[in-house]
């Protein structure tokens, strides 16, 4: 069997009712060069494997070489991608996620801006779960910070002697938010370009409101590891810090729920959640000294999988 250039590595948990959709669209890409596609389980409960091995199974499928891999060992987004780049074996590997669609030409044109060594991500167009457009959500470029740009992993590739390089995704992060950012960060500081490919369009469907309140609390815990990880990128948080501005934004909820100004109500409640969460990420990681190194793949890891 031929070695594929890229790896594309769609990681999913629960998502029986909206794979396929994004496994077409893999599918159909157009003047993609040679892929092969690796979904990775992380530990679904419904029939997310029993409907992807439909479609690994359907005689009307291309001819595209896929593979199911299981992560169901710990329900983490870092650790999943990261068992996905082991099962690969393409010169780039790119991410996607399984409830998103990626537009035809999407891996020709983000595979196309990694000629050398390093990251490159891709341009996300959000849209709600029933298809309408919502512009503005996310940048026309790469994500700018004060510190470093980055991609985010709902349209990202990296070269493989990149991702080794790095050690790949960190498993010490929380299960969700901010592995997209330290990945990008670290390939930086250490000699890596990162590009933008305003060609490689993912259609990025919106969490619902429940989960967005979840997914805010992991990525405000994540941020205060984030910045003991990138000291330069973040003032340190501390426990005076992270009450005061809980408090503050408490005191100011009754009021901005009568009169939000030129936020939404749920923006509010949104820097509600987010303060909770770096008072979590501040007991977590500052107080319990909790995951006080990084936990990084290495070529052996790597080796050992292209033997096993």
């Amino acid at each position: 069997m031929s070695t594929p250039e890229v790896s594309v590595i769609v990681c999913v948990r629960n998502g029986a009712d909206t794979i396929l959709r994004q496994l077409r669209a893999l599918d159909s890409q157009h003047n993609a060069p040679k892929f092969e596609i690796i979904v990775v389980d992380n530990g679904s409960t419904d029939t997310t494997s029993a409907v992807v091995a439909g479609w690994l199974h359907d005689p009307a499928r291309p001819a595209v070489p896929a593979r199911l891999v299981s992560a169901a060992e710990r329900a983490h987004i870092p650790y999943a991608r990261n068992r996905g780049a082991l099962a690969s074996r393409g010169r780039i590997l790119a991410y996607c996620d399984a409830d998103d669609e990626a537009d035809p030409l999407w891996l020709a044109a983000l595979t196309g801006c990694l000629d050398q060594d390093g990251i490159a991500g891709g341009r996300i167009l959000a849209r709600t779960a029933e298809g309408v457009p919502q512009p503005g959500v996310f940048p026309e470029a790469l994500v700018a910070t004060h510190y470093l740009p980055h991609a985010g992993n709902a349209n990202l590739a990296l070269t493989r002697a990149c991702f080794i390089a790095i050690g790949g995704y960190d498993e010490s992060l929380p299960r969700y938010g901010y592995e997209d950012v330290d990945i990008s960060w670290r390939a930086q500081e250490q000699g890596f370009p990162i590009g933008y490919c305003g060609g490689a369009v993912m259609n990025f469907t919106l969490a619902s409101r429940s989960a967005a309140v979840r997914k805010q609390f992991l990525i405000a815990k994540g941020r205060v590891l984030i910045s003991i990880r990138h000291p330069a990128a973040f003032r340190p948080f501390t426990l005076t810090g992270c009450l005061r501005v809980l408090g503050g934004r408490l005191a100011a909820l009754p009021y901005r729920m009568v009169r939000p100004g030129p936020h939404r109500r749920s923006r509010h409640l949104a820097w509600v959640v987010n303060a909770f969460g770096n008072l979590a990420g501040w007991w977590t990681y500052v107080f319990r000294g909790a995951h006080a190194s990084p936990v990084l793949l290495t070529p052996s890891d790597f080796a050992a999988a292209a033997t096993a």
